[in-house]
């Protein structure tokens, strides 16, 4: 966190009216004393709550003293004080003295504007940290997201340049269509479908191993998604592959008008 986000907290606030915690204070000390920008805004803050309790004190009327002394009867008993002259006692006239004037009300009204003004930034700032623990929270599982893609990609990558390539291209009635196969050493089958258009409604796209010469299905699968590399049969021996379009659960045998696809091993 930069010094100027860490001013805008509101941490300085709080230490300057004495409500932050021993533990939070005793860092922000500890920083107060390598970072001149925060000790110079602790000491502003400071300075300002200061000011705000000076424009609300009450200072007395100059006349107030002699009137209060005026008020005691300083006058001893005759009993003990032959020799001295009686004294009265004054009446004066009670002062209230929670009596404010305009000004102290304007300075209680500021002092209360500037604890709201606190208030809202503090909320302000808990607000402001909600939202960067949520964003934060966000960028770390996009994180992960990412991280997985790019662990299967590795993955992907490592099992094609281990593996068999063979390209199946479309047959005459199917031109232009294009899959691949990808035949590791343990003999398990990928299938990568470049260019075959998306099954129809109830058909379902099947993939084919020519097995000495007999078809071998090698499974069905999602023609919806192009490009992606999908995991087939474990085939032991084949001659070619081939993909056919059969009814939804695939065939026990071919359609072979419905062959799509063809490449040989």
């Amino acid at each position: 966190m930069d010094i100027k986000t860490y001013i805008s907290t509101g941490i300085i606030e709080e230490y300057a009216l004495g409500v932050l915690p021993q533990e939070d204070a005793s860092i922000l000390e500890c920083v107060m004393k390598n970072n001149v920008e925060v000790r110079n805004a602790v000491l502003e803050a400071q300075k300002t709550f200061e000011l705000l309790a000076d424009a609300e004190a009450i200072e007395p009327p100059s006349e107030l003293k002699s009137q209060i002394f005026a008020k005691l009867d300083f006058a001893k008993s005759t009993e003990n004080t032959n020799n001295l002259t009686e004294t009265k006692s004054v009446s004066a006239p009670i002062i209230p003295l929670n009596k404010k004037s305009e000004n102290s009300n304007f300075s209680k009204f500021a002092l209360i504007a500037a604890s709201l003004l606190l208030l809202l930034s503090l909320g302000y700032n808990f607000f402001n940290s909600q939202k960067q623990s949520k964003e934060i929270s966000q960028l770390a599982t996009n994180n992960t997201i990412l991280s997985t893609q790019v662990s299967e990609l590795q993955s992907q990558n490592t099992m094609i340049l281990n593996s068999k390539n063979i390209k199946l291209n479309g047959v005459a009635a199917h031109p232009g269509m294009l899959a691949n196969v990808y035949w590791d050493s343990s003999k398990k089958v990928y299938l990568k479908v470049n260019n075959l258009p998306a099954a129809p409604q109830g058909k379902q796209y099947q993939l084919w191993a020519i097995v000495d010469g007999k078809p071998v299905s090698a499974g069905m699968f999602d023609g919806s998604k192009p490009d992606s590399i999908q995991s087939m049969a474990v085939i032991d021996k084949a001659q070619a592959f081939a993909i056919t379009l059969e009814k939804a659960g695939g065939s026990p045998t071919p359609t072979m008008e419905n062959m799509m696809v063809m490449g040989t091993t």
